[in-house]
């Protein structure tokens, strides 16, 4: 089967409208605009409200999935499960919308089963009252870059009074600049925040004009560089150790539900597989998100692959390390993005995990 290929940029373009591919076992729609911080609290009490009425629509086989932008490495493990027909006869719809507060409110108001987000957009709704619990990753551990456009800068020091492209407010690209700022010394406050969309739009942004730095995935990072639009000043990785990236996150209720359940299991095997494929086999995993990123460069792909193989961002055992929850929560906490810890056991359901790991065991670093 083959998959039409679709541009890469022109994807964000389009924000708030996407439209995907459609496979026999994927459809695609999207949601409007971003959510702000501030209504947060009001919208976990709207989705408890929805909640009550079962505003799921799933049924036995079939869920909806939502992700916080268009299709991008993170849903690499993801895109290679699909290709290799591993979902067997689960049905699944993608739901694209813009950021991660956004995807969070699609989640709570229980027009997705199950929602790839941002970590610290999901501690800061638990904090809010919000009944969810992260039940897999396909990458625990985040690949972003920090990059100013170039002409503006070539080190970190330069950030200081740039603006900035974000996915909106709440979400990693508008956070962890701050907290690279912050342990660098750098006055946040002389920094300005625009709210522009996905990773390729952001770098969009950046190259046209609108804003002078943004935070950006592996795969746009390179991608600007190599065109010598931007250069990285930082990278996650080596600025915070251990922060967790993203979460594949379900509402509590829905955990008692057989059929949602099974299908939550079928998500977290196919994720390890899927991560475990990449690490063995990078040039096929490239090529297979080529097939969705079709104006990138299979050899450009290739690299990032990689590249993101040596940075072991993968979720090759489910990637629910509790050492990762702990530390970011902490983490955020000091810097004052949260006002409480959360404890690993309020935030991960290990089940799925330790199922999947039962039978595939626990992976083995070649």
């Amino acid at each position: 089967m083959r998959w039409a290929k679709g541009s890469f940029f022109a994807a964000d373009d389009r924000l708030p409208v996407r439209r995907g591919v459609v496979m026999p076992h994927i459809r695609s729609r999207a949601f409007g605009p971003n959510l702000s911080v501030a209504s947060l609290c009001m919208n976990v009490c709207i989705a408890a409200a929805l909640l009550a009425v079962d505003a799921s629509a799933a049924h036995a086989g079939k869920i909806k999935m939502v992700f916080p932008g268009p299709v991008t490495t993170f849903s690499l493990p993801y895109l290679v499960a699909q290709k290799k027909g591993w979902l067997g006869d689960l049905e699944v719809e993608d739901v694209h919308v813009t950021g991660d507060a956004n995807a969070m409110r699609v989640l709570l108001s229980g027009n997705a089963d199950i929602g790839l987000i941002g970590t610290l957009n999901v501690l800061a709704s638990i904090n809010a009252g919000a009944s969810i619990r992260a039940v897999h990753s396909w990458q625990p551990i985040g690949d972003y870059s920090l990059v100013l456009a170039t002409g503006k800068g070539s080190k970190l020091a330069d950030v200081a009074g740039k603006t900035f492209a974000s996915s909106g407010p709440g979400g990693l690209p508008d956070q962890l600049p701050r907290l690279i700022m912050r342990k660098h010394g750098i006055d946040e406050t002389t920094a300005r925040f625009v709210q522009v969309g996905g990773h390729a739009a952001r770098l969009q942004a950046v190259i046209g004009g609108r804003a002078d730095a943004t935070l950006v995935n592996t795969v746009t990072a390179l991608k600007g560089v190599k065109d010598g639009k931007v250069t990285v000043v930082a990278r996650l990785s080596a600025e915070f150790p251990g922060l967790g990236y993203v979460w594949n996150v379900v509402r509590t209720e829905a955990l008692a539900k057989p059929e949602l359940a099974a299908a939550f299991q079928t998500m977290t095997d196919i994720g390890i597989r899927g991560s475990r494929f990449v690490m063995a086999n990078p040039d096929e995993a490239a090529a297979i998100l080529h097939e969705r990123l079709g104006d990138l460069d299979l050899a450009f792909l290739t690299a990032v692959v990689r590249d993101l193989n040596g940075e072991n961002v993968w979720g090759v055992n489910g990637g629910l390390d509790p050492a990762i929850e702990e530390f970011t929560a902490d983490l955020n906490v000091k810097l004052g993005n949260l006002p409480v810890a959360a404890p690993a056991k309020d935030v991960l359901e290990p089940r799925f995990v330790e199922r999947a790991l039962a039978t595939l065991g626990n992976y083995q670093s070649k």
